[in-house]
């Protein structure tokens, strides 16, 4: 017994795979095209409940036969994609990018890229980064799916079918309750965490378990308007949801409801059946799962090379045409012959060649990534030189990286006068400091993503992030206040968490939302706790910034013979990037002595990002070790500290 083939399923992979490409590409009026991984999940329930059923009942089911479909379906075009997203990184990235992407690499092959990324960030703060490969999340969702679910299955078929149906049900309520409440606690946990992500699949599941007959004799004009009604729901969500809404929550019934809707009752006699089943949409529909590999590296790739802010909408449809063609190419050439067994004949080979595919792509990352802090062997040396001026800048050591703030490694001096305390910022505060002046005696303490505040934090990480930044800034307090040689107290944190109202952790482990007023309180009322116990504090500001990666952009200058100007940055996109910042920081600093960085690189025409030809960054904001040396020497920073007069000329 074979399940009929449905175009109209294609043409709504088809639907939402490029509401994806669209949403992704910046086209506003595809604002929550992020809702077609949902359309997605919701079909893969429908559709290997389906097989799973039929194979169950007509005494064909095996998991072996189950699980090596699923290679073939997902592991060649996978591979492919991953080889030559590996190429261009190896050849072009800068080493810190391509440490990130080969441990990355490893978490896509091994199932877990979804966990790799919750650990980083929330995903609409990841989508703003360089992240090839930050689409392969829900690949890593649906392959946690297809490991568990012919388990659960099997073990509730055992029983009855009504006992699977319940537990479908159960896992249905469960999942979406977890993910509302979630939603309002962590939203990047709820984001990628497959238990949150399983009610949508479930809602496919359920689907499946609904007799075919009995849709089919739903009367005509009600299939007909519940189908249209599913494409309204989803039409609606991707043009009107957008990341300001809770997601997933109860908001993402809309496009799940939308498509159930449609898989259930837009047959082919339906005007929406009809309108899915067109060529152009069923082939769209069979390349979708290769179009949806390639868009992400091919974006992200360009916007490398071109810079993201410069590609138009125009040059998005370009690109969107090439993942077209690469897709085609990738679905004839890869997917087809596998999935017909036309290469790699027989399990056994197969087999052979994804395990040994995987073992290689693995192997060949790790070494990456142990391997990646220094030169690597047939980079050229112009890469590798670029490598060495835009390194990370960790402080003081390269140990600073390591741990939290320091007292045993991030220090030059046993007893030290100068302390420099704060979130990433203060690294290349502290390494301004010291090029100011090699003898300085400093002790670092830096917390990445945690500013130095009094008893406040950003919760826009989670709760308990928030409770971490604020344990480790507790214990900076204990530290200076045992300690009795430190006399200055460099305060320097990016404070990009409070662009606007957000939510923020207090000391009385209550959440709630902030403005600049909240912040520039926090940050006040920690230079009083310092004056109060003799300690003079000093205000080392954010950097400059335009939302650009500044340090990809001397990658192009260098290896793509771009126009040195091409860095630099208009002040009007300045201030729209940093926001309420500027308010916090002059309100903090109305009554102790700082620097103001933007006074010393930025003029009435905008910001040089390369005085003197030196790189200042090595990212999108944090000072380059030359750049920190910079900017230490040219604005007497030690001086200032210690409180002397100088010139920021």
């Amino acid at each position: 017994m074979s399940i009929a083939y449905r175009p109209e399923i294609n043409g709504l992979r088809a639907i939402a795979v490029c509401s994806v490409l669209f949403s992704h590409a910046k086209f506003k009026a595809f604002a929550g095209g992020f809702v077609g991984v949902d359309i997605f999940f919701v079909i893969s329930g429908y559709l290997i409940t389906s097989i799973l059923l039929r194979d169950y009942e007509t005494g064909n089911f095996s998991f072996f036969a189950f699980y090596l479909k699923r290679l073939r379906r997902l592991l060649p075009a996978l591979f492919v994609v991953l080889f030559f997203c590996f190429l261009f990184s190896y050849s072009f990235l800068p080493v810190e990018r391509l440490r990130d992407f080969a441990r990355t690499a490893i978490a896509v092959v091994l199932f877990f890229s979804n966990i790799h990324f919750m650990s980083l960030g929330g995903y609409f703060d990841l989508g703003d980064q360089f992240r090839p490969l930050l689409h392969t999340w829900s690949l890593g969702i649906e392959e946690q799916f297809y490991i568990v679910y012919p388990i659960f299955l099997v073990l509730l078929l055992a029983w009855s079918r009504r006992a699977f149906v319940t537990g479908l049900i159960v896992v249905f309520v469960c999942s979406i309750a977890l993910a509302q409440y979630l939603s309002a606690v962590d939203a990047r946990v709820n984001y990628f965490l497959p238990f949150t992500r399983a009610w949508e699949l479930a809602a496919g599941c359920l689907l499946a378990n609904v007799n075919r007959t009995w849709l089919d004799r739903v009367p005509r004009m009600w299939r007909e308007a519940s189908a249209i009604s599913g494409v309204i729901a989803i039409g609606a969500s991707v043009a009107l949801l957008t990341p300001e809404f809770a997601y997933p929550s109860l908001w993402t019934l809309i496009p799940v409801a939308g498509t159930v809707l449609v898989l259930g009752m837009a047959g082919q006699q339906t005007f929406v059946g009809k309108l899915l089943s067109t060529r152009l949409l069923v082939f769209l529909g069979l390349i979708s799962y290769s179009l949806y590999l390639w868009h992400q590296p091919v974006y992200v790739y360009s916007g490398f090379v071109l810079g993201a802010h410069n590609i138009t909408q125009s040059g998005y449809l370009a690109l969107i045409l090439l993942c077209v063609l690469l897709a085609t190419l990738t679905y004839i050439f890869v997917e087809a012959p596998v999935r017909s067994r036309r290469i790699a004949k027989g399990n056994p080979q197969l087999v052979a060649v994804c395990v040994t595919a995987a073992l290689v792509l693995i192997v060949s990352s790790r070494l990456t990534v142990i391997y990646g802090k220094q030169a690597l062997p047939f980079r050229s040396a112009v890469v590798t030189d670029l490598d060495t001026r835009l390194r990370r800048n960790l402080g003081i050591t390269t140990d600073c990286g390591r741990i939290p703030g320091g007292t045993e490694y991030c220090r030059t001096s046993p007893r030290p006068t100068i302390a420099v305390w704060g979130d990433s910022h203060a690294r290349h505060a502290a390494s301004a400091v010291l090029a100011a002046n090699p003898d300085a005696a400093i002790i670092q303490f830096s917390g990445s993503g945690c500013p130095a505040l009094l008893d406040l934090a950003s919760a826009r990480r989670g709760a308990e992030w928030a409770r971490n930044c604020l344990a480790f800034n507790k214990s900076v307090m204990d530290w200076l206040e045992k300690n009795e040689t430190v006399e200055h107290v460099v305060l320097a944190s990016a404070l990009l968490d409070f662009k606007g109202s957000q939510q923020v952790l207090n000391g009385e482990d209550s959440v709630g939302l902030s403005d600049y007023h909240t912040i520039a309180s926090g940050l006040t009322g920690l230079i009083d706790w310092l004056r109060e116990r003799d300690m003079e504090p000093f205000l080392f500001s954010f950097t400059p910034t335009n939302g650009t990666n500044i340090g990809n952009c001397y990658y192009r200058i260098v290896l793509f013979g771009r126009e040195k100007t091409r860095c630099d940055m208009d002040n009007e996109d300045f201030l729209h990037s940093a926001g309420d910042r500027i308010e916090i920081f002059k309100a903090a600093s109305s009554n102790v002595d700082s620097l103001y960085l933007p006074d010393l690189l930025c003029s009435e025409t905008g910001c040089r990002m390369m005085p003197e030809d030196v790189f200042l960054y090595n990212d999108g904001h944090h000072l380059s070790y030359e750049g920190a040396a910079y900017v230490g020497k040219a604005s007497n920073l030690y001086k200032r500290v210690m409180g002397a007069t100088a010139s920021t000329q």
